[in-house]
């Protein structure tokens, strides 16, 4: 085994992490530049310092290296209208004199910030108490997260409202304000490795939105039976938009808000499935991909025809899927790409086209209502492989997209 590959098996040991093949001579050229400049005679005695050691610095240095950072605020929009139209209220109408949430993955801090800047809307003139803990296993990401500043491209989808409330522009940056980042605490913790009792008190909400996806099948039935021992009595968990947790644990229930799975914990500790006036995951989502999907490094490491990381490529695989009727294919390949590349109406309302076809209505009017959000802030991308004869133009796509939410409250 080269010791590259011992690397790469090291970092999912240490972390959890399942980096895709094509990372392989990426990593190992980069591990070999970095055993040069710490002095190690070659790659494989960089990697056994790492492995006798899984608490040294350097592993600060690989996992800043192989974790994902690019994020954004209000990222996945219909998960925010759903925490603040209904879970929040729910949460309040039970009493509660305290919400905490926690932030699991957090990056650079665009979520917890979001979170606050939600909190603090639907928390004004009461007298609840609340707090958001962000963590990640990558220090150096943490680092950015407790600054709060963020580029434009960042903080593209935050409403103006809030925006203009919110933040400070600060040389070119935008700034959380310091009466929403008092409420933010920061930590590192390794989900896979480390005992999460440590974070203390039980969780009113916990974000783990695209993070498993990086671990494999065992490693994320252990993450999610973890987190689920700290939510509190009737806590929710939110995953991707994308994802699902059906088989990975017996203790969580699945919910259909607004158009948005949620994932509740059980009163019993064992769930009994949903119920009818919640809605019923659908059985075709499947459960999270044994084989973790790739990680991109950043929009400008993408692989160049790379359908893994190539928000145009997956569209276009999920349009060819479509049109052969293989709407499974088409639903993962149309939400890979909307991970990559959020703002591709197109592709979002072939998604919702898509949800319709099989029955998730809830799911595609959220869709729906996604397109419309995007056209209104006129931060659309268009892809020229959607440009045809058999693809509605943007005016046709924007009339329908209002026709059907109509009625939709």
């Amino acid at each position: 085994m080269t010791p590259g590959r011992k690397l790469m098996l090291l970092v999912e040991r240490i972390s959890g992490i399942v980096l895709p093949e094509r990372e392989l001579q990426r990593l190992t050229e980069w591990a070999m530049n970095r055993a040069t400049v710490r002095g190690f005679k070659d790659l494989n005695a960089y990697v056994d310092a790492l492995r006798r050691d899984p608490d040294s610095s350097e592993w600060r240095v690989l996992l800043s290296r192989v974790t994902v950072k690019e994020s954004s605020l209000f990222r996945a929009p219909q998960q925010f209208r759903c925490l603040r139209e209904s879970i929040i209220p729910e949460l309040l109408e039970s009493g509660r004199k305290t919400l905490r949430v926690w932030s699991a993955g957090c990056a650079r801090g665009e979520e917890p910030a979001t979170m606050a800047i939600v909190l603090a809307d639907c928390l004004a003139g009461t007298d609840v108490q609340w707090s958001v803990l962000g963590t990640d296993v990558d220090a150096d990401a943490l680092e950015g997260a407790r600054q709060a500043r963020f580029s434009r491209r960042a903080v593209r989808r935050v409403p103006p409202e809030y925006l203009d409330r919110d933040f400070t522009i600060r040389g070119g940056l935008y700034e959380l304000n310091p009466d929403l980042r008092r409420y933010i605490e920061f930590g590192s913790i390794n989900l896979v490795r480390e005992p999460l009792e440590v974070l203390g008190q039980p969780f009113d909400i916990v974000l783990l939105r695209n993070v498993l996806i990086y671990f494999r099948k065992e490693s994320q039935a252990r993450v999610v039976r973890n987190i689920a021992q700290l939510l509190a009595p009737d806590g929710f968990l939110l995953v991707g938009p994308s994802e699902s947790l059906m088989h990975v644990t017996p203790v969580l229930r699945a919910e259909e808000r607004m158009g948005v799975f949620v994932y509740r914990k059980c009163a019993g500790g064992v769930a009994g499935g949903a119920s009818a006036s919640q809605g019923t995951e659908p059985s075709g989502n499947g459960a999270i991909d044994e084989r973790p999907k790739p990680a991109p490094r950043s929009e400008t490491h993408d692989e160049p025809g790379g359908v893994a990381t190539n928000p145009k490529a997956l569209a276009l695989e999920g349009h060819r899927a479509e049109k052969k009727n293989d709407l499974r294919t088409a639903l993962r390949c149309y939400r890979g790409s909307l991970y990559l590349q959020p703002d591709l109406y197109q592709v979002r309302y072939r998604l919702g086209r898509c949800l319709e076809a099989v029955g998730w209505t809830g799911r595609a009017l959220a869709e729906y209502r996604a397109v419309l959000e995007i056209l209104e802030r006129s931060s659309e991308e268009t892809l020229e492989i959607f440009d045809g004869t058999d693809f509605p133009a943007r005016e046709t796509i924007e009339v329908e997209c209002r026709e059907v939410t109509r009625n939709d409250p």
